[in-house]
Order: C-alpha cells, then sequence, then structure tokens
C-alpha cells in the first residue's frame, strides 16, 4: 500500500507542475508583448536612368594600320559625330575649344561666334585614337575632315598643325599615338545651318608619298545614323576610292 500511494503521490505532483506551467503560476496566460513600433516601410527602389552612348551619333569610323618609327604595328581610328548648329547649346563646349584654335586671329578672316551664327555654321567633332599610345608614327599623319572651304581645329597627343598657313585651313598632322580630336566647321549661304552640309566634306589619314611608309588595313564603316542622313544619295560621294596605300578616307569627290 505505501508504494500504492507513493505512485499516486508522484502523478497529482507531476498534474500540478503542468497546471502551474500553462497557467503562468497565477493562473491566467498572458499574451506575448507586441510593439507600439510601426514596421519599416520599404522603399522603392528609385530606377536609374541608362547612361547615354557617347557613341549613337557616329556618323562614320576609319580605321587604318600604320607603323611606328621601330616598326610597330598601330592601329588608328576616327570616329565622325553628327554636327550640332554652333547656336545649339548642346555645342556650347565644341564652340568654345574651336575658336580657341580658330577664333579671330588665327584663321584667314575672323571667326567669332556671332560670324559663325551669321553664316549657318554647324560644328562637327571628329574623334582620333589609337591602339598604342605614346609611340612616335614612321612619319607623320596628315589629317582631313571637313571641308577645304571652312576652318577646322584639331587638338591632343602630338598634333600639329601643317606649315606654311593659317593653322586652321592648311591642316594638320598627327606625330604621335595617343588620343586627339577634330572640330570640323560647315557654313551654309543662306545662314541656316543644315547638318547635311558634312556630306560634301573629305575625311581620313594621308602620309608624304616620299616617306617610305604606308596605311594599310583601311576601312571605312558607315553606320545606320550616317546612311539615315542620306550620304549614298549624293552624287560623288564614293566610299569604294578609300585605299591608296598611302591614304585612307572617304568623302566627296564630285568637284
Amino acid at each position: 500500500m505505501g508504494a500504492h500511494k507513493a505512485k499516486l503521490l508522484s502523478s497529482a505532483v507531476l498534474s500540478l507542475c503542468l497546471i502551474t506551467v500553462l497557467a503562468g503560476c497565477g493562473g491566467t496566460l498572458k499574451p506575448a508583448p507586441t510593439s507600439s513600433e510601426p514596421a519599416p516601410e520599404s522603399s522603392p527602389s528609385t530606377p536609374t536612368d541608362p547612361e547615354p552612348d557617347p557613341n549613337a551619333d557616329v556618323l562614320f569610323t576609319i580605321t587604318a594600320n600604320v607603323r611606328a618609327v621601330d616598326g610597330r604595328t598601330i592601329a588608328i581610328s576616327m570616329a565622325a559625330h553628327a554636327p550640332l548648329a554652333s547656336t545649339d547649346a548642346a555645342a556650347a563646349d565644341l564652340r568654345t575649344e574651336f575658336l580657341g584654335v580658330c577664333g579671330a586671329g588665327n584663321g584667314a578672316q575672323p571667326i567669332t561666334e556671332e560670324y559663325l551664327a551669321d553664316n549657318g555654321s554647324t560644328l562637327m567633332r571628329v574623334d582620333l585614337a589609337s591602339s598604342e599610345p605614346g609611340l612616335t608614327f614612321a612619319a607623320p599623319i596628315d589629317l582631313f575632315f571637313g571641308s577645304p572651304y571652312f576652318a577646322q581645329s584639331a587638338t591632343g597627343d602630338g598634333i600639329t598643325p601643317e606649315p606654311g598657313g593659317q593653322p586652321c585651313f592648311y591642316g594638320f598632322a598627327w606625330a604621335n599615338s595617343g588620343e586627339a580630336r577634330g572640330i570640323a566647321d560647315f557654313e551654309n549661304a543662306d545662314g541656316a545651318p543644315d547638318p547635311n552640309q558634312w556630306h560634301f566634306g573629305h575625311y581620313g589619314f594621308a602620309v608624304d608619298p616620299a616617306s617610305g611608309t604606308t596605311i594599310e588595313a583601311c576601312k571605312v564603316t558607315i553606320t545606320e545614323v550616317g546612311l539615315k542622313s542620306g550620304v549614298m544619295d549624293v552624287d560623288g560621294w564614293d566610299p569604294s576610292l578609300a585605299a591608296t596605300g598611302i591614304s585612307c578616307g572617304i568623302g566627296y569627290s564630285g568637284e
């Protein structure tokens, strides 16, 4: 009988402990405390605008290989961008750079902002690049971009004006590989900017035939932007005449 009582007593204690746990020892279950702080709101992610493509307005590219004085091959390129009216706000930097080289006192006639505006000027940016910066070309490369009737400026690595005349009308030479930039001015007789005046320009590279050097692997690519301008419908424009061994270029040859 003693063992039976002990077993009953043990069961009673176990039941009491279970009731105590469930009742929180006070007989009443209390809900878990809730925070009065509102849940933080997730801020929607702000979409970022994609970076504009700096080459979206390229009309054509000209690429070729030339030699350094030590015989190494250097790839060179020219990329022409769609011209902007000189009065366009987007052309402000081009206008400032162009006038810094070809402004009053530098050209065959004084060139000012007013002159450009009065003559319907459009300004074309031409980017020059090479694969091996810091090398000296085996012979200086003559640059041609724009119209022989209007001024051009050029600045950058190894750029020097051709001797013998007004720098903005006699052209520029490229002596060292690197990066450079040209700006071509196109003017319109009726004073209204014409973005297609570039159709009547000449563009590319050349070396002196007496230098003993050559221009190799000449390639001209007219982009969709260039084709949409109608350049291939211009009489006298023939990109098949690009390579001669001492020159690589395209342009108007109707005159």
